[in-house]
């Protein structure tokens, strides 16, 4: 593939991430005022998803927590916790995590593309029984979903990647604005300025050199590092990339086995880490310390120029690693083996992270077309657009229950 293909297919899937995030924030005043006043109320606000959809509304949780204080129930931001209630059963996890509590609910956020995994229709039940307002973020046209009170906003689209994009966006984009004064067109009208600006021929050539190391790593089983030392939502964001690329790209190809993709820290290892060695550069440092040459190192930062990533950098150069770095802020210092793609400026820590798990899916779906060049050739953006993993995906054939 051409570097003008990999512009090509940014600018395409940019301009549907956009116009799908547009057509929701046409009822974004409904959505900021369920949060409101569930804000308002002091009660708990959950939220839950599967797959890329679980990073997406930890990620809200995650912004509802740290910015106001807000109760955030921890489900879905625990995977120790999640996993062990799972044990007896997954369709009924998220329901089961509400039911004992339910008098104490004020909002429940689902996201689910397909509209149709049996744990999110089982907890939208719940709330339907017991008079809970749901905020249902699903694909399509949302007929799919039905809760007895709150909202149904849909994506417009059924295309999987599209329609997480877009949920992050617009959820990340209310919660903004109902925690600060700032009105959510202001915050949306800056979001699409930074998102629209983006210089889609950088991005091509980063994306195309990024598309040929993965797909050489995961064709040769060499490892590939996900990380973002400094935590937050942009972490949030890596594992949903790591998930991408463990998951996604080899989704379905012949031949072509899950790669060794290694993300940030659990929860354990980062307690461990923090509590033995309180300089947070050592845990990124340790696991780099495991990377060997043609290995692949994909770092993701708010400041490329913090210390902490600078460290990863250096351990990443001596390892022989293949490494990419992705960053708001800081100096593009390109050297050998490194290569930088800094994103658009005016952007907050979660905003940012939105525009990441975009870059994500490009190099998903990139990657994707390579290992498959030899079985079915990628010729145009057209192409790489029309490579929607939803109907690959089991959950979607999913009958409804």
């Amino acid at each position: 593939m051409t570097t003008l293909l990999y512009e090509d297919f940014a600018r395409a899937y940019m301009t549907e991430v956009g116009d799908a995030v547009r057509r929701m924030l046409t009822r974004g005043t409904e959505a900021v005022d369920l949060l409101a006043t569930a804000a308002l109320s002091g009660r708990e606000i959950h939220a839950f998803g599967n797959g890329g959809s679980s990073a997406i509304a930890r990620s809200l949780l995650l912004q509802l927590r740290t910015q106001a204080g807000l109760p955030v129930h921890d489900a879905m931001m625990s995977p120790a916790t999640l996993a062990y209630t799972a044990q007896h059963g997954y369709s009924s996890v998220f329901a089961r995590s509400l039911a004992a509590g339910i008098d104490k609910v004020g909002l429940v956020v689902v996201a689910s593309v397909s509209g149709r995994s049996p744990n999110v229709r089982e907890a939208v039940q719940l709330c339907g029984a017991n008079g809970v307002p749901v905020l249902a973020l699903v694909g399509g046209d949302g007929a799919q979903m039905a809760p007895a009170s709150g909202m149904v906003w849909a994506t417009g689209t059924t295309d999987q990647q599209i329609s997480e994009d877009a949920m992050l966006t617009v959820l990340t984009l209310t919660a903004a604005a109902v925690l600060d004064t700032e009105p959510l067109e202001a915050r949306a009208a800056r979001y699409q300025r930074a998102f629209t600006d983006a210089d889609t021929g950088l991005l091509g050539a980063f994306l195309g050199e990024a598309t040929a190391a993965v797909t050489d790593a995961i064709c040769r089983q060499r490892r590939i590092y996900v990380l973002c030392p400094d935590g937050g939502p942009l972490a949030l964001a890596g594992e949903h990339c790591a998930h991408n690329l463990a998951w996604d790209a080899p989704l379905g190809v012949p031949g072509v086995g899950g790669p060794l993709v290694i993300c940030d820290p659990s929860l354990a290892d980062m307690s461990a880490i923090l509590n033995d060695h309180p300089d947070p550069a050592h845990g990124v440092r340790r696991q780099i310390g495991t990377a060997g040459p043609e290995d692949v190192v994909l770092l993701l930062a708010y400041d490329s120029g913090s210390r902490t990533i600078g460290e990863a950098v250096e351990a990443a150069t001596a390892a022989g690693a293949r490494t990419f770095v992705v960053h708001r802020d800081g100096p593009s210092n390109d050297g050998a083996g490194v290569r930088h793609f800094r994103l658009p400026g005016g952007l907050d820590d979660f905003e940012v992270a939105a525009v990441v798990q975009s870059a994500a899916h490009l190099l998903s779906r990139t990657t994707r077309a390579a290992l498959t060049a030899g079985q079915s050739a990628v010729v145009s953006s057209a192409d790489l657009m029309a490579q929607d993993l939803a109907p690959l995906r089991e959950l979607s054939q999913t009958p409804l229950h």
